[in-house]
């Protein structure tokens, strides 16, 4: 894992391979690495080093370490110097790269200025620090509905470790609050990060962690979509009665809007796995009347967090379709299509999108109709793999399951493509069937 977020983190950021490897492994500064190259020497009796951060931040810069801190560096990232860039791999068949010497040195001295910033007003946390961590918020969390999820895990993990130190260096009870709602925001975007990648157990440990922080700072709205997001942990583990129970304690304290509406979207689909179809209509129909004022997180914030009518209507289709009813079900996600293609392109939930048109494919299977299901699909088959999150392909799972009882030569078709598609996923792992 490792090395995919760093393979990521470099093609998405083209950083010098090594500090895709020390971003990967969560250390937000190069003060950090040096740390754990000293206790690596200590820990194995190799030696003192008189490594200083200004030498690890050359070879950021492409400055090539002479041949002892080279195999010290492959130590400690348990990799070789081509994985680091700084060898060569001339093998028959195996591409080589330069990193964006341009890209990268503009880039890598704005994160050291910001972290240097930071540091400086860490005593007492100035504004600028704090308006830095908020525009870092917001950014990622709007970059998320477009971009692959595995690049924004190294730098939000980093953004996370750097509030995390200004929380330590603080005592004034305002930047506090400030802090722990960055807090408890990045902890959701990489609790959603961690579910899209396949890790359930991860993604509900950072939601807890973000439910913790809404819930020390009083902000109820947070907490409301925490709890949201273990519900949907739970619903996608078939544990639809804890997933109601999670909404309801949202419930208890979502303020008025797009929280509430979020919150019984998911209770909508929670109940369309325990079979209640009247609790499945009950609660689409009281989402669309919670509409009402825009709130700090969901709509001031937005992106991840936000919860728009197209989002809305896919869950509801998502919820008819598990409850057996096809026509609502085609309904709702042709509504909820038709709402993502009208929206501009910085707003259109990919995997929202992408999990729409599965669902109104199964749908249709649901009225025999393959030839409709095969063109919702078509435009599915089209997105890269490193946007082909968990949930998706569980959809496309259950999908090729129900094409599978009924052979003919258009479903045999379609099965073929759905197995090439879901061979090469985000999460690194083929689906097995």
């Amino acid at each position: 894992m490792l090395h995919a977020i760093a393979a990521e983190i470099g093609g998405c950021c083209e950083h010098h391979p090594l500090k895709c490897f020390r971003l990967a492994l969560g250390w937000s500064s190069a003060d950090k690495a040096v740390q754990a190259m000293h206790r690596m020497c200590q820990t194995h009796a190799l030696g003192s080093r008189g490594l200083t951060k200004r030498s690890w931040l050359d070879w950021e810069n492409g400055h090539r370490p002479g041949a002892d801190y080279l195999d010290l560096l492959c130590r400690l990232f348990q990799t070789g110097p081509v994985e680091l860039g700084f060898a060569t791999d001339y093998s028959p068949g195996v591409k080589t790269s330069v990193p964006a010497p341009e890209r990268e040195m503009i880039m890598s001295a704005a994160n050291e200025s910001s972290d240097h910033a930071a540091e400086a007003e860490a005593a007492v946390v100035g504004p600028n620090a704090l308006e830095q961590l908020s525009d870092d918020i917001t950014r990622l969390a709007r970059a998320y509905v477009h971009a692959a999820p595995l690049p924004l895990f190294g730098e939000l993990t980093r953004i996370r470790n750097r509030t995390y130190r200004l929380i330590e260096r603080t005592r004034h009870p305002g930047q506090q609050r400030d802090l722990y709602l960055v807090a408890g925001q990045v902890c959701g975007l990489l609790g959603s990060a961690s579910f899209d990648l396949g890790y359930p157990h991860a993604a509900a440990e950072q939601a807890r962690a973000a439910r913790v922080y809404g819930e020390v700072i009083g902000h109820d709205e947070l907490t409301a979509w925490a709890n949201g997001l273990l519900a949907c942990v739970e619903f996608w583990a078939d544990r639809p009665a804890q997933a109601l129970r999670l909404v309801e304690r949202g419930l208890a304290l979502a303020p008025t809007g797009t929280a509430r509406v979020r919150l019984l979207s998911i209770a909508a689909r929670a109940s369309a796995l325990l079979g209640d179809v009247g609790g499945v209509r009950e609660a689409i129909r009281g989402a669309r009347d919670a509409r009402g004022p825009q709130g700090e997180l969901h709509d001031g914030v937005g992106g991840e967090f936000g919860f728009d009518e197209a989002r809305q209507a896919f869950c509801a289709g998502s919820a008819y379709l598990r409850a057996g009813l096809a026509p609502d079900a085609e309904t709702e996600c042709e509504h909820a299509l038709a709402l993502y293609r009208r929206a501009p392109a910085e707003e259109r939930w990919y995997a929202a999108e992408a999990s729409a048109s599965v669902d109104l494919a199964a749908s249709r299977l649901l009225s025999d109709d393959v030839s409709g299901a095969t063109d919702a699909l078509s435009p599915v088959f089209t997105l890269p793999a490193d946007k082909r999150v968990d949930g998706l392909v569980k959809r496309l799972r259950q999908v090729r399951t129900s094409l599978a009882a009924v052979p003919s030569r258009e479903t045999t078709t379609l099965v073929g493509k759905i197995e090439i598609f879901t061979a090469e996923t985000v999460t690194r792992t083929p689906i097995s069937f």
